[in-house]
């Protein structure tokens, strides 16, 4: 449980700094309810006491994508490389997946080619259009399972509201339209002859739409405490998972917040 509490504070957390590179350790809580997987009508609730951390550099930051390294540059046009996480769920807490194998960790690595409208990365307002690509892999720390791709293109915000000289209280916005293959697909949302029973029928996905989500974070930072929060709203009608049983509702909402102290900062 508490490991599951630090990746999500590493997925939540921005680190779009003031300087060119910067890493800020910290401690702090958060509370965050996050559903099981996307179209499950059962969701995780975190409380917990969790590390904090955020690093940015001219080659590398931690962010919302949990990672990005940037790669390429010219002029407006930046090539990064991104990666994503997903909880693992014991299927005997959900109730649609009862009987079922388990749902491990979820691993994504891929590039992102982003078009800057608006800044550049480290600048304090900027916006960008996205297209990513990214290969997942589904692993218990034991075994490694290679379970396809996902990819489709993306739009991101993020503008200062209210600046003093050593705080910061800022907006983002980031939209996804998300594609996968078929085998990610049938990773969470597929049911075989044995899995199947009276309410749960036999069910393939095919490759293509897998939904839409959009979501907006806010988050005063000061060199000693960070305080945030989110909310997110995932889409999955007329997605190809859509007709899963699985599928127990055609959306979702993420939310999250929380505050920490920080005790150590370094410039570079």
């Amino acid at each position: 449980m508490i490991w599951r509490c630090v990746v999500v504070i590493l997925v939540l957390v921005s680190v779009k700094a003031y300087s060119a590179a910067k890493m800020e350790l910290g401690a702090g809580v958060f509370y965050a309810d996050i559903p099981h997987y996307l179209g499950s009508d059962e969701s995780e609730k975190y409380l917990l006491p969790v590390p904090y951390f955020r690093y940015q550099s001219e080659k590398m930051a931690i962010d919302r994508n949990n990672f990005t390294g940037y790669l390429w540059q010219h002029e407006n046009l930046h090539l990064d490389l991104s990666a994503g996480v997903g909880l693992a769920v014991d299927s005997k807490d959900n109730k649609a997946r009862e009987g079922m194998d388990d749902l491990d960790w979820v691993f994504e690595l891929g590039p992102s080619l982003n078009y800057y409208v608006i800044g550049e990365p480290n600048s304090k307002e900027h916006m960008y259009f996205s297209l990513f690509v990214r290969k997942a892999i589904a692993t218990d720390f034991g075994d490694v399972d290679d379970i396809g791709w996902r990819y489709g293109p993306s739009i991101y915000y993020t503008i200062p509201l209210l600046e003093q000289a050593h705080s910061q209280f800022s907006v983002a916005f980031r939209g996804n339209v998300n594609f996968a293959t078929e085998r990610y697909l049938n990773y969470y949302y597929a049911v075989n002859e044995i899995e199947s029973n009276a309410t749960r029928q036999i069910y393939a996905s095919r490759s293509g739409f897998s939904g839409a989500d959009v979501s907006i974070g806010l988050h005063f930072d000061t060199p000693n405490y960070w305080l945030g929060g989110f909310v997110k709203y995932h889409h999955l009608a007329n997605s190809q998972q859509h007709a899963s049983p699985l599928v127990k509702q055609d959306y979702n909402v993420s939310i999250g917040f929380g505050v920490a102290w920080k005790f150590y900062r370094k410039h570079f």
